[in-house]
């Protein structure tokens, strides 16, 4: 709760500055999630010490609408279609199961200019993200060594809502009709996606979507304004 509160006092501080001019885009983003779960179970023992995380990439995509109040300062609300999830492989790896949970996602988000030229710059942005589960899929490579150690995820009996914060960093070149933008991010949930039951221990006691991605965004200029 302290580095959302921390955010949020950053929110209050972009309108306290008095700038010349501000500056509203719209734009479509996609790139890359390579996602996984951080799972632990009621012993306090990573719950991946019976079996290896199975990594896979996975596709995200969206539409963005920035405002800055100055050429450092704005914030930043996307809609994306994200698909997370996690990868189990058995430890001598006879086995693997992939789920795969589609999220609808609204990240809003700080956005900080912090060096560069007119045209090239390099930005970092931090904020919070909220989410829904809209489906989920597992598929398993064979029939071997995984019923004991396989995690099932259904968005009809477990937890279909997901939020956390947003950390992200990349570079971007303004084109004048637009701003291409490529940027590093991570997505570190807060809520468990299965129920915690302490008398029935079948789910981990943590279950929190990690999600490291790639993102490419393009920025269409909407409006600018001065201001005095």
């Amino acid at each position: 709760m302290k580095r959302i509160s921390i955010i949020f006092i950053l929110f209050l501080c972009l309108f306290s500055f008095k700038e010349i001019k501000s500056q509203s885009y719209l734009g479509v983003k996609g790139g890359v999630n390579i996602p996984f779960v951080n799972f632990t179970d009621f012993t306090n023992v990573p719950i991946t010490t019976r079996f290896r995380t199975a990594y896979f990439v996975s596709p995200s995509y969206g539409i963005s609408y920035r405002y800055m109040q100055s050429d450092k300062i704005g914030i930043q609300f996307d809609l994306n279609y994200s698909t997370k999830g996690w990868g189990q492989n058995t430890l001598d790896f006879t086995n693997t199961a992939i789920t795969e949970i589609n999220y609808l996602e609204l990240p809003f988000y700080f956005h900080w200019q912090i060096f560069g030229t007119k045209k090239f710059k390099f930005f970092a942005d931090a904020g919070i993200y909220v989410a829904w589960a809209l489906s989920a899929s597992t598929s398993i490579a064979n029939n071997q060594d995984l019923d004991e150690i396989q995690i099932y995820y259904s968005v009809n009996e477990d937890n279909r809502g997901d939020f956390g914060v947003y950390t992200g960093a990349g570079f971007s070149y303004d084109f004048s009709l637009f701003i291409l933008q490529i940027e590093g991010s991570f997505k570190s949930g807060f809520a468990n996606i299965l129920p915690v039951n302490h008398f029935v221990r079948e789910n981990p006691s943590v279950s929190t979507n990690q999600v490291p991605s790639v993102q490419l965004s393009l920025l269409f200029p909407l409006s600018k304004e001065s201001k005095k």
